[in-house]
């Protein structure tokens, strides 16, 4: 599941996430090419930039997004299920469904993306994944989009090289690059929203 993306870091949270159920006014991603290459802070031993901070303390917002799934529905990657939220264009969003693929849709500079992993038994939060949509050229290999992982509380997941899981993840490729007619997006099952 290393491929999907990431989110949190404040101390009113749940889980990792805001608690408050408002509307999805001021929710806007940050721009991950606009921070300087060497404003960087380390999160419990790990480098993040500016970008990456960023994009944590955006998703953080994450009950102002809206809702795409009904409920949480089961993922095709393992024993686990999903809730999907996004902070901008709903109606695009919700036209991409992992069973289809070529909606021919490109999301906004912005669009950010958080996806709940839920134990399938307990249905306990058991990491964050989040995308956000940078400008052209962020990482024009997979669409401009940033990717990062979470635990619950919000912390950012080392990658295992010193690193966190966050920012241009190659590793997402793999999964993301044959969705390339649905601006590399898997969406949520249809049945599901």
């Amino acid at each position: 599941m290393r491929c999907i993306a990431l989110v949190v870091l404040v101390s009113a949270c749940y889980g990792g996430i805001d608690q408050s159920n408002q509307s999805n006014a001021g929710t806007g991603a940050p721009d991950p090419g606009s921070a300087p290459p060497d404003a960087a802070v380390a999160i419990d031993g790990h480098m993040m930039d500016e970008v990456d901070q960023r994009m944590i303390d955006t998703a953080s917002q994450v009950r102002r997004f809206t809702k795409i799934d009904r409920a949480a529905y089961p993922s095709t990657l393992g024993a686990f299920n999903l809730d999907s939220y996004v902070n901008d264009d709903v109606r695009d969003y919700k036209s991409v469904h992992p069973e289809t693929s070529g909606t021919g849709i490109t999301m906004p500079v912005g669009t950010v993306i958080v996806r709940e992993v839920l134990d399938s038994t307990t249905g306990a939060i058991t990491k964050i994944t989040l995308m956000g949509k940078g400008p052209a050229g962020y990482d024009s290999t997979l669409g401009d989009w940033w990717f990062g992982v979470t635990d619950p509380s919000g912390v950012a997941l080392p990658d295992g090289n010193g690193g966190v899981q966050v920012g241009r993840l190659t590793d997402c490729h793999g999964c993301h690059v044959p969705r390339a007619t649905d601006d590399y997006l898997f969406g949520v099952p249809k049945a599901d929203q």
